[in-house]
């Protein structure tokens, strides 16, 4: 019965915030913007989907449209969309009425808050300390199941030139005269040079590392560890004549990175070739363990993925996988748990704390990615929350968590806040 409640205030929450996210886009889109400046956006949107559609292609086949529109709807919310948005209006000349002046005035003033670093490094911690929360012990396997570490690893390896398969292009023999000029060709010296580096690691690579290294520990505990990279076809690859969807992933670079650079075997390595989002990395591992190679995981996993999105990223594990016990092992932090956190921890020289520093009150631009990628974590919390891919308090007990520690801080408060008013309603 208890069960039953909690399920139906979740999901008038769910409706209730739908409800929210419909008015205030009508708001902002018939009564807030000006007319002149509405038909504008509206038609730069269709000249953009004609030209993506045109240059890229049909979308993939499991594109999901929902994800696309929301991430329309909540690019305004993000400090370089509305950003964005209050120059667009600026520079239409149209003439603003009180309500739109104080509306810009409160949106530039949020816009300038998101890039002084005092404000991003907060917003980064909450959820940063939120993701260390969950960290819980290692529980022993059973029989003879493998220690299975799933490596979120999306975004964690840059496109770069690779050795040469084919054969050298023949040049013609004859050069026609008008025949464009090539501008700053490579040499054969630069290409080789350039291509046989090791594969480049973006500012997320530490979940390779990390994983790697879990690696190795459970190696040597005689776990037989298995490790699942999930990450999906990269975007920004042209795909060859020739070429399949697996080769150009971003999954077979980071098998390569794991194989070759950090010593993983390739035998106790499983690609997920789309896992392009938490929620589809969380199907295709499912997928993966259970049905195409049907592994004994122990009905556990050790999840590894970047701090700022681990919450959902835990939560989104345990709805797919139900009964499993996830562990979660974040990576790739921006910042550091305050002093008062450790004080039952370290003391002394052991005790590393940020010192607070002039600049921290002067904007900058890197201010600015850090808070949007933290403001943009907690929209998409919300998002889950509204698809029903996640759940706020009252988790699986199998999370190796407080169930309550399972949604960003201000995402967790705004949504038990309005169940809470559903109830007393």
């Amino acid at each position: 019965m208890v069960l039953l409640l909690t399920d139906v205030f979740l999901l008038l929450t769910q409706v209730l915030l739908w409800i929210v996210i419909g008015l205030v886009t009508w708001f902002v889109l018939l009564k807030a913007l000006p007319k002149a400046f509405l038909g504008m956006l509206v038609l730069l949107l269709i000249l953009l989907i004609l030209a993506v559609s045109f240059f890229g292609g049909p979308p993939a086949p499991n594109t999901g449209v929902l994800e696309v529109l929301w991430r329309i709807i909540s690019f305004p919310f993000s400090p370089l969309g509305l950003g964005l948005i209050l120059v667009l209006i600026l520079l239409s000349g149209v003439k603003l009425g009180k309500v739109i002046k104080n509306v810009i005035t409160a949106a530039l003033i949020l816009l300038a808050l998101g890039c002084f670093p005092l404000v991003a490094y907060y917003l980064a911690q909450e959820l940063e300390m939120e993701a260390i929360e969950l960290i819980g012990a290692q529980p022993p396997l059973a029989g003879d199941a493998r220690r299975v570490i799933v490596l979120l690893g999306q975004n964690t390896t840059r496109l770069q030139l690779r050795p040469r398969l084919g054969n050298v292009p023949t040049p013609p023999a004859t050069t026609p005269a008008n025949a464009p000029r090539v501008e700053r060709p490579v040499s054969p010296e630069a290409f080789q040079a350039i291509s046989t580096q090791p594969i480049q690691m973006t500012e997320h690579g530490d979940r390779i590392i990390y994983a790697a290294q879990l690696y190795q520990e459970e190696a040597r505990a005689g776990t037989r560890p298995l490790i699942v990279v999930s990450a999906g076809p990269r975007p920004d690859r042209a795909q060859k004549e020739g070429e399949s969807r697996e080769q150009i992933s971003e999954a077979r670079d980071v098998q390569i990175l794991l194989t070759r650079t950090l010593g993983v075997p390739e035998a106790d390595i499983r690609l997920d070739h789309e896992g392009t989002s938490v929620r589809r990395s969380a199907e295709n591992v499912y997928r993966l363990l259970t049905e195409a190679q049907r592994v004994n995981f122990g009905n556990q996993l050790t999840l590894v993925g970047t701090a700022l999105n681990m919450n959902r990223a835990a939560l989104t594990f345990v709805r797919v996988f139900n009964e499993s016990t996830i562990v979660i092992r974040p990576t790739d932090f921006f910042t550091i748990p305050p002093g008062t956190h450790l004080a039952r921890r370290v003391q002394g020289r052991d005790l590393i704390e940020r010192q607070l520093l002039a600049t921290d009150v002067l904007p900058n631009v890197d201010a600015l990615w850090l808070s949007s990628q933290a403001i943009e974590e907690y929209l998409n919390a919300i998002y889950y929350f509204l698809r029903g891919w996640i759940r706020f308090g009252g988790a699986s007990p199998r999370v190796l968590a407080p169930p309550a520690a399972m949604l960003p801080s201000p995402s967790r408060r705004a949504l038990t806040s309005i169940a809470t008013l559903i109830r007393l309603g």
